[in-house]
């Protein structure tokens, strides 16, 4: 009995003291703003589509863990159990935003992890509103696709944007890397102001300004290059555009004497193809960067791919 009482004030005191430390350590790591991040311990990134992924990359580099969810274009995409499970596992969601990944909600739902920490790289983007065009439906209304268009990493100015708000997100959660991540953004900031520079050089010297491209993409970087996106070939994202609509397009085409029309990498040219050949137009593909090889793409190769392209089709 008397070994008990000599050891029950200890007992109560390591109690207390590992109370105390958790108390201690509760308070330092798990916080509502933030997470902490010991220098051996990368943060766990998700980020949707793949120009997303590209700037994440870009300013993260070795110190992080990236994943991509989408690999085709979140426009018209399905998702299945492998989604859910990486959302599961990050830390960090990264989102285009504007209204481009309205399925990202569910899925987050799925995934059983309502914590997650979520960022919108639109933040600070000034949109516009989809184009109002000839997008006539079958009822002869017109399609406004959401208030939003959700296309901003298009203009390098909006990618600019897009990764400063990666940089600060990463720079927060993660303080101990933050000088780090702050040097990779400022590099490839350079880079994107200097594509920006290169685009509106090239640009500028050429005479035709009307284009039409596949689907509805390319409005913020017409706006920011002085381009006249005119119409579409796509009524909506992934479906057939209606006989009614594509003869719009065609008058359209002949109104404005265009030479050529652009197809996309993501989706079949045969609509197009089509029109080509009634109109004796030439077929140019020009990407709109919702997808990309990780291995040997990136955003800046496939915009200057774009700029030879539209150099090609537009002198």
């Amino acid at each position: 009995m008397e070994q008990k009482r000599i050891l029950w004030p200890a007992v109560v005191a390591g109690a207390i003291l590992l109370g105390f430390l958790g108390f201690f350590f509760r308070g330092r790591i798990f916080t509502p703003q933030k997470i902490f991040f010991s220098e051996t311990k990368k943060l766990k990134i998700v980020t949707t589509f793949f120009p997303i992924y590209d700037f994440a990359r870009e300013v993260g580099k070795d110190k992080i863990d990236l994943e991509i969810l989408f690999s085709q274009t979140p426009e018209v995409v399905s998702f299945s159990p492998t989604e859910i499970q990486k959302i599961h596992k990050a830390d960090i969601i990264i989102k285009n935003g504007a209204g481009l990944e309205p399925v990202l909600d569910e899925l987050i739902a799925a995934s059983d992890h309502p914590n997650i920490i979520k960022i919108d790289t639109s933040e600070g983007i000034v949109t516009f509103s989809p184009v109002e065009q000839i997008e006539l439906t079958e009822s002869g209304g017109k399609n406004k696709h959401g208030n939003i268009d959700p296309h901003i990493w298009l203009d390098p100015n909006n990618a600019v944007v897009q990764v400063e708000n990666i940089r600060d997100a990463f720079a927060l959660h993660d303080s101990a890397n933050a000088d780090f991540y702050r040097r990779n953004a400022e590099k490839y900031i350079r880079e994107l102001r200097a594509l920006d520079q290169e685009i509106q050089e090239t640009l500028n010297k050429l005479h035709k300004k009307d284009f039409i491209s596949f689907h509805s993409a390319f409005q913020y970087f017409a706006k920011r290059y002085g381009l006249n996106q005119a119409a579409t070939i796509e009524e909506f994202p992934g479906k057939e555009p209606s006989p009614r609509y594509l003869s719009e397009v065609i008058k359209l085409i002949r109104k404005l004497e265009i030479s050529s029309i652009f197809s996309e990498p993501q989706f079949s040219p045969k609509v197009v193809e089509v029109i080509a050949h009634d109109l004796n137009l030439k077929v140019y593909a020009l990407d709109p960067i919702e997808t990309g090889d990780p291995t040997k793409d990136s955003y800046i190769s496939i915009q200057r791919k774009n700029l030879g392209i539209l150099q090609e089709a537009l002198q």
